[in-house]
């Protein structure tokens, strides 16, 4: 009988117990890799809340509790939030051209007076625009700051929250949040020209106003997510 013969007819040796733990680990990491995606879990009934709450509270100075029909003539803002063309080109609702896009049209919006009968929509709208102001936010680093006190320019003690720099961001933009944060932490008795000064205390209207609410934009996501 041939070498190669006897060899095939021996019983296999069993493997090792670690390559056995190797292959098992190498096998659900693949599986792991390949399975879809899952988003985060769905936002509890009290982050719900806090978040209606923060929107509430928004939507009461931005449009004076106008409503969803509210227009600013002036800016072109819209809406329960009165979002300006800008931030619904940010989202990608709105082209360059002003024209409305796909992704609004999925929403039933292809038109500013669709926009302004529609409040789910509106809160679609709003909701993309608060975790892309929060990614912005992460960005630039302004959102570690949360949990932190610091010395606003009226010489007041001012807690920072997640919920007051979406909030300031909002009405202000995530670069003058970081910028007012780095002149309180960093430079704190360098001279303002007049029109920063008045950007950054409307930064400190907004955080304390929002200190006590929470937002659920998207806690801590990625900056490039």
């Amino acid at each position: 009988m041939s070498t190669q013969a006897v060899q095939a007819m021996a019983p296999r040796t069993a493997r090792p117990a670690k390559a056995v733990a190797k292959t098992a680990d190498f096998k659900g990491a693949l599986v792991r890799a390949q399975a879809p995606f899952a988003p985060a879990p769905a936002a509890t009934a009290v982050a719900r809340a806090g978040d209606s709450t923060f929107r509430s509270r928004i939507a009461a100075q931005e449009s004076a509790g106008a409503g969803w029909a509210a227009r600013n003539a002036a800016s072109g803002a819209l809406g329960r939030y009165q979002m300006l063309p800008v931030a619904l080109r940010d989202i990608g609702w709105q082209g360059a051209d002003g024209g409305w896009t796909e992704r609004a049209a999925a929403m039933g919006v292809r038109s500013e007076a669709d926009f302004l009968a529609n409040p789910a929509a509106q809160e679609a709208a709003m909701g993309q625009y608060l975790q892309r102001t929060e990614r912005q936010l992460a960005a630039n680093g302004a959102l570690d700051a949360a949990g932190r006190t610091v010395t606003a320019t009226d010489g007041q003690p001012l807690a920072i929250t997640q919920a007051g720099l979406v909030a300031a961001a909002h009405r202000r933009g995530a670069g003058t949040v970081a910028r007012w944060l780095d002149h309180r932490t960093r430079t704190p008795d360098a001279p303002l020209p007049e029109a920063t000064r008045a950007a950054f205390a409307s930064v400190e209207r907004r955080l304390r106003d929002f200190a006590g609410t929470s937002v659920a934009a998207g806690a801590r996501v990625s900056p490039s997510a």
